[in-house]
């Protein structure tokens, strides 16, 4: 089982921002990579569309054999990880918002915490939901940012543009003087540094690809399965124009040396 592959879905590429981090931690580990970028943004999907979508891609990686699965999506995972655990019993699913509210609880000092994620994150709650559940007493202030997605999948991470909506987006959680930000969709951790440069140094970021990767590691030496030897081999899929995409990934790769394959929807539409 150590052998089998960890899968990674995502509606675009930002889950590549988990991937770059798991393959800093465990090099050896072997990937399957989704992105859905024919039915992207999530961000704007009812959640019965999110869990179909979610439950169709899980269902796609057990024909790969994956050992575990991680939901790479703040949207999917608020919107379809408990159903995806209820449906998939037989493997490990972890999502990326429960690592960065333990570590945004323990890094805040002032109490004050922003989250900034898609439209649907941001309405339903998840965030707020699950740091009030552990600590009652932070104060949680969230803005849905609908343009970082596109700006994100279109390889423009420091265009004079982004800078400008970024401004935009952020001023009321710099106005809340909120002390640590946690970037609510993973398409976010590639704008890190303008988010840096425009909320200050008195701002901790918090990355889920990073709180992520690391339970994911927890996870894997837990249940005994983790690849400590030979190299990694890793598949990427896309439902989106294949070229297109991997022009993006290969910038946020730093390697041309992979391929992506496309997946028609109607594939996919089989397995639920």
């Amino acid at each position: 089982m150590k052998e089998q592959p960890i899968g990674f879905l995502d509606s675009g590429l930002g889950g590549l921002s988990v991937v770059k981090e798991v393959k800093k931690l465990l090099p050896r580990e072997n990937i399957e990579y989704f992105a859905d970028n024919q039915r992207q943004p999530y961000g704007e999907k009812s959640q019965s569309e999110l869990i179909k979508f979610t439950l169709q891609i899980i269902s796609f990686f057990l024909k790969k054999k994956i050992k575990i699965c991680v939901i790479a999506c703040n949207t999917a995972t608020a919107a379809s990880l408990k159903k995806a655990r209820e449906y998939f019993f037989s493997i490990p699913i972890i999502g990326v918002i429960q690592p960065a509210v333990q570590d945004a609880i323990k890094k805040t000092s002032n109490k004050r915490v922003g989250v900034i994620a898609t439209e649907f994150t941001t309405k339903n709650g998840a965030y707020p939901k699950e740091i009030k559940s552990v600590a009652p007493k932070i104060k949680v202030f969230s803005n849905f940012c609908p343009e970082f997605v596109s700006i994100v999948e279109e390889g423009k991470f420091t265009a004079p543009k982004t800078y400008e909506v970024a401004r935009e987006y952020l001023k009321p959680l710099k106005d809340a003087q909120i002390d640590t930000l946690i970037l609510g969709c993973t398409h976010y951790s590639f704008l890190k540094k303008i988010i840096s440069d425009i909320m200050g140094p008195g701002v901790i970021l918090i990355d889920p690809s990073v709180s992520t990767s690391l339970t994911l590691k927890e996870v894997l030496i837990q249940k005994g399965i983790s690849k400590e030897e030979g190299k990694s081999k890793e598949n990427y899929y896309t439902t989106g124009l294949s070229e297109k995409v991997k022009k993006t990934a290969k910038i946020i790769l730093s390697n041309d040396n992979f391929e992506i394959q496309k997946v028609k929807l109607e594939e996919l539409e089989q397995n639920i």
